[in-house]
C-alpha cells in the first residue's frame, strides 16, 4: 500500500492535471458500473453504460501514462510550448469525448455511428477529437525521444518515446479505418451481446477494435517491457517495439479479411 501511494504521489508530481483527471475518469468508471446494474437499457445487446465505462477506463490508463511520461522529459521541456499544447489539447479532446459518450448513454442513444442529425454531427467532431488525441500522443513521444531527461536510462527513454509514437501512428490508422468503414465489424454479427466481456469483440467475424486496442496500449506495453527487462539494450527495446507493431498490424489485417481473433 505504501508503494502504491508513492506511485500515485509521483504521478501527481510529474503532471498533476493529467494525474488528477485520471482519478476523475476512474470515478466515472465506477459510476457507469453502478448505473449498468440498475438501468436495463441496451445498445447492440449490451448495457448503454458499457461504452462510457470502457472509454473512461481507457482514459484512466491514457492520462496516467502520459503523466508518467512527463517525468521522462528534460526539466526544461516539461513547461515548454510543445508540452503545453500536448497537455491542454489532450485535456480538451478527452473531456469533450468522454462527456459526449456519457451524455448519450444517459439518453439511451449511441455516441458512435449515430443516425440522428445531432448525433451524426457530434460523432464527426468526436472523430476529430480522437485523431487529435493520438496525434498529441505521437507529439509527446517525439518530444521524449528528442528532449528526454539525459539523467534517465536510454532504454527507458526509448521505450516511453516509442510506445507513445506507436500509439499515435497506429492508433490513428486503426481509428480512422473504423470511422471510414462506419463500423468496427467486418463480417459476422453486428452485435456485442454474445461477445467476450468486457471488450465485447466479435467472435464470428473481423473486429477492428482489437487492433485499435493494441495500438492505443502500446504506450503502456513498451514501458512495461523495459521494466521487466531492466538490463535491456536499446536494440532489445527496438525489437519489442517492432514485435508490438507487428502484432497490431496482424490483428488489423485479420479484421479486414473478416477473421476473428477474440476468444
Amino acid at each position: 500500500m505504501t508503494k502504491l501511494r508513492a506511485l500515485f504521489a509521483a504521478l501527481d508530481q510529474r503532471q498533476p492535471i493529467l494525474a488528477r483527471l485520471g482519478w476523475v475518469m476512474l470515478i466515472i468508471v465506477v459510476f457507469c458500473l453502478i448505473a449498468a446494474m440498475i438501468d436495463g437499457r441496451t445498445i447492440k445487446g449490451v448495457s448503454v453504460w458499457v461504452k462510457p465505462a470502457k472509454f473512461a477506463a481507457s482514459f484512466v490508463a491514457w492520462f496516467w501514462t502520459m503523466a508518467w511520461a512527463w517525468g521522462v522529459l528534460a526539466p526544461a521541456a516539461r513547461d515548454g510550448w510543445v508540452a503545453q499544447i500536448v497537455l491542454w489539447g489532450t485535456v480538451l479532446a478527452a473531456t469533450l469525448e468522454q462527456g459526449w459518450i456519457l451524455l448519450r448513454a444517459a439518453l439511451g442513444l449511441p455516441s458512435h455511428f449515430a443516425t440522428d442529425r445531432v448525433g451524426e454531427i457530434a460523432y464527426r467532431l468526436m472523430g476529430l477529437g480522437a485523431m487529435s488525441l493520438v496525434f498529441l500522443a505521437l507529439l509527446l513521444g517525439i518530444l521524449v525521444l528528442l528532449r528526454g531527461d539525459q539523467q534517465q536510462p536510454k532504454n527507458w527513454r526509448l521505450a516511453v518515446g516509442l510506445g507513445l509514437a506507436i500509439t499515435g501512428i497506429l492508433g490513428g490508422i486503426t481509428g480512422a479505418t473504423i470511422s471510414t468503414v462506419t463500423t468496427p465489424y467486418i463480417g459476422g454479427t453486428m452485435t456485442d451481446a454474445a461477445n467476450f466481456a468486457p471488450f465485447f469483440w466479435s467472435r464470428d467475424g473481423g473486429d477492428l477494435r482489437v487492433a485499435h486496442f493494441l495500438a492505443i496500449h502500446a504506450m503502456q506495453a513498451l514501458p512495461a517491457a523495459a521494466l521487466l527487462l531492466r538490463s535491456a539494450t536499446p536494440a532489445v527495446i527496438g525489437v519489442a517495439a517492432f514485435s508490438w507493431t507487428g502484432l497490431t498490424i496482424g490483428a488489423y489485417v485479420a479484421a479486414l479479411v473478416g477473421i476473428s481473433v477474440a476468444p
